[in-house]
């Protein structure tokens, strides 16, 4: 039979000191304004400094694809030329629960891309929000 193996009380608090810490840090990168959303808090004053450019839109949710009952539609915002996406943000407001459902996200340097579905095309699909943040192209 195996014996479990003993952990030392210092590397336990060290653990636990280090996971406060890192849960600290990335608590603070992500604010909660008085909507309740979850968007990320404006930039720091040194984003200015680092030439970053936050592009916000609102897109009607509108199906392209039909696959059985459901719908799906995918919205690409493209960097402008000169700058790279450095990572981007997508909610929805209006319309009703479940009408429409986020179910993925993808940054690359070229663009960012939110893929949408319409299960069972049920209800009034309201509006996506689309954060992106840019950078200089180096």
């Amino acid at each position: 039979m195996r014996r479990p193996s003993k952990i030392s009380g210092r590397s336990v608090a060290a653990a636990l000191a280090t996971a406060a810490v890192v849960g600290a840090a990335s608590g603070a990168l992500v604010a909660q304004g008085q909507s309740g959303s979850t968007m990320p808090a404006a930039p720091p004053s040194d984003a200015s400094a680092a030439g970053l450019t936050v592009v916000n839109r609102t897109v009607a949710a509108n199906p392209t694809r039909f696959r059985g009952f459901n719908a799906f539609q995918t919205y690409t915002y493209k960097a402008p030329s000169g700058k790279a996406v450095l990572q981007g943000f997508a909610t929805t407001s209006g319309g009703n629960t479940g009408s429409v459902v986020i179910t993925s996200t993808k940054a690359t340097p070229r663009q960012f891309t939110v893929e949408l579905e319409f299960p069972g095309e049920q209800g009034t699909p309201g509006k996506i929000n689309v954060r992106v943040q840019l950078v200089p192209r180096n």
